[in-house]
C-alpha cells in the first residue's frame, strides 16, 4: 500500500505541475502540491499555506476508497453492471483501476475549490470544508453550489483522463480490453467511472425542508444526479455514442449494484429518504433552485 501511494502521490503531484496555464475561468493561485494527511478523520482538504496550494487526503478516506473498491472488484453485481469479467486473478487489477479514479475525483474536486476561488470566498472561515459528513445550519445554497461546481469539474477532468487521456491506456491493459472495439472500451470505463462510490459510503443526510438549504453539501443522490449530469454532458462533447449507451436505466442499475457491493459501510442505510423527498414538490424546487443557482455560478467563471 506505501509503494502504491506513493506511487500515485508522485503521478498526482506530477500532472498538477503541468495542469493548463491560462485558462480563463481559474483564479490566479500558488503552484500545487498533494499530500496525504495522518489523521483520524476521513476528509479532503484544501488551502493556501507556505506559498504552496495545498490539496490533502487523510488516511482514513483512503482508506474507505481501497476497501469501497476492494468490495466493488469482487462483486459479481457489480461486474455485470459495469460489464467487466469477474475472476480472482482480475480482481486486483479492477481495484487499482477504481482506487485510481476515485482517488483522482476527490483530488480534481479539492483542485476546483483552488481554480474557480472558492477558497477566497470562504477566506473569513478558518474551519477545513469537510466532504464527507454534510452538516446542517453551517452551508447554504451558495456553498453547496460550488460543491456541486467542484464534482461536476472533476468529472469532465477524470473522464478526460480516462477515456481520452494518459490513463486509457493503463486500464485497459488492467481490464484486457486492449483488442476490444473502441466503443466496447468507452461504454466499460465510462461505467467504471459510475460508480461514484465515495458518496455510497457516508451515511445518507437527514432531508427536510426548510432545513436543506443550511446543509453544506447537496444531500448524496442530489450530489449523484448533478454528477451524471455533468458526466453526460462531457459525451456529448467528446463521445455522443457514450451519451446513446449510459441510459438513466443503465446508471440505475449500476447504482444499484454499487449499493449492494458497499452495503453497511455506512451504518446500513440507503437513500430512499432522500430520494423520496427529491421527488416531492419542496425537493423538486430545492433542486430547481440549485440548479439555476449552479447555472448562473458557471456563467460568471
Amino acid at each position: 500500500m506505501r509503494s502504491l501511494l506513493a506511487s500515485i502521490q508522485d503521478g498526482l503531484n506530477e500532472a498538477l505541475r503541468n495542469e493548463k496555464k491560462n485558462v480563463p475561468e481559474h483564479v490566479d493561485h500558488p503552484p500545487f502540491h498533494f499530500d496525504f494527511v495522518d489523521s483520524s478523520i476521513p476528509n479532503a482538504l484544501a488551502f493556501h499555506f507556505e506559498g504552496f496550494s495545498f490539496i490533502g487526503i487523510t488516511m482514513p478516506l483512503v482508506d474507505i476508497l481501497w476497501d469501497t473498491c476492494v468490495r466493488l472488484s469482487r462483486s459479481e453485481t457489480a461486474a455485470a453492471a459495469l460489464s467487466i469479467p469477474i475472476a480472482s486473478e482480475a480482481s486486483e487489477s479492477i481495484q487499482a483501476l477504481l482506487f485510481g479514479t476515485q482517488l483522482g475525483f476527490v483530488l480534481a474536486h479539492e483542485y476546483t475549490h483552488h481554480v474557480h476561488g472558492h477558497l477566497l470566498e470562504r477566506g473569513a472561515d478558518p474551519v477545513f470544508p469537510n466532504e464527507i459528513l454534510s452538516s446542517h445550519d453551517r452551508g447554504n445554497l451558495n456553498r453547496q453550489t460550488e460543491e456541486v461546481d467542484a464534482d461536476g469539474y472533476a468529472a469532465y477532468h477524470v473522464l478526460t483522463d480516462l477515456i481520452d487521456g494518459r490513463r486509457r491506456q493503463q486500464a485497459l491493459g488492467l481490464l484486457m480490453l486492449e483488442k476490444e472495439k473502441e466503443s466496447v472500451q468507452d461504454e466499460v470505463l465510462f461505467s467504471s467511472f459510475a460508480v461514484g462510490a465515495f458518496l455510497f459510503v457516508r451515511a445518507p443526510s437527514t432531508v427536510e425542508s426548510p432545513r436543506i438549504y443550511t446543509l453544506t453539501h447537496p444531500p448524496q443522490a442530489a450530489r449523484m444526479n448533478f454528477i451524471m449530469h455533468f458526466a453526460i454532458n462531457w459525451c456529448k462533447q467528446n463521445r455522443p455514442d457514450l451519451e446513446m449507451y449510459m441510459t438513466r436505466e443503465r446508471f440505475q442499475v449500476i447504482m444499484r449494484a454499487v449499493a449492494k457491493a458497499t452495503w453497511g459501510m455506512n451504518g446500513g442505510a440507503d437513500w430512499s429518504a432522500q430520494t423520496a423527498f427529491l421527488h416531492s414538490d419542496d425537493g423538486s424546487a430545492y433542486i430547481s433552485e440549485l440548479g439555476e443557482s449552479l447555472k448562473v455560478y458557471i456563467q460568471a467563471l
